[in-house]
């Protein structure tokens, strides 16, 4: 949780953050979480045993959505923001959506004695590398990218306001 509130924090406080954030097109933001689609490994290491349904199917199914619809999402803002505003808007929910029920079941489904849910395999892979590196890395990484998207986008809209133009979103 701490480099995502610090990111967080960045991307709403810091006037550095802002500018950055500014600076990059909205369609990037959107369209490098294409490594989503990556989540795929989730169900392959179900297939092979190694990980819970509980966990693989929802965190795969929903990373994989997630990453193909990312360059589609960022190339119809891109062409049309105006348009496209609430489809990114949405898109940005259902990816942090999708990243707090991948967390949840990962931790349901962990061994431990807190463990609510009792399955074989357990989600214990991904406590050890190279799968240790995406939910320490890479999911603070996509929230983060998320809150950016979602920080710009509402940035677009005041500005848009204030020029006296239709809301984007």
């Amino acid at each position: 949780m701490l480099p995502i509130l610090a990111g967080a924090l960045l991307i709403w406080r810091s006037e550095t953050a802002k500018r950055v954030v500014a600076a990059v097109p909205q369609s990037w933001l959107v369209g490098v979480q294409l490594y989503r689609a990556l989540g795929v490994i989730f169900l392959i290491l179900y297939a092979t045993g190694k990980l819970p349904a509980l966990f693989a199917w929802p965190a795969g199914i929903g990373d994989i959505a997630i990453g193909l619809l990312a360059p589609i999402v960022g190339v119809a803002y891109a062409r049309a923001p105006h348009n496209a505003a609430t489809l990114v808007a949405g898109w940005n929910v259902f990816g942090i959506l999708d990243l707090v029920i991948a967390v949840g079941t990962g931790f349901a489904t962990a061994p431990s004695l807190l463990q609510p849910i009792e399955v074989q395999p357990t989600s214990d892979l991904m406590t050890v590398l190279p799968m240790v590196l995406i939910p320490v890395y890479l999911v603070p990484l996509s929230i983060v990218l998320h809150l950016a998207s979602l920080a710009k986008l509402r940035c677009e809209v005041v500005a848009g306001n204030r020029f006296g133009r239709t809301a984007v979103a």
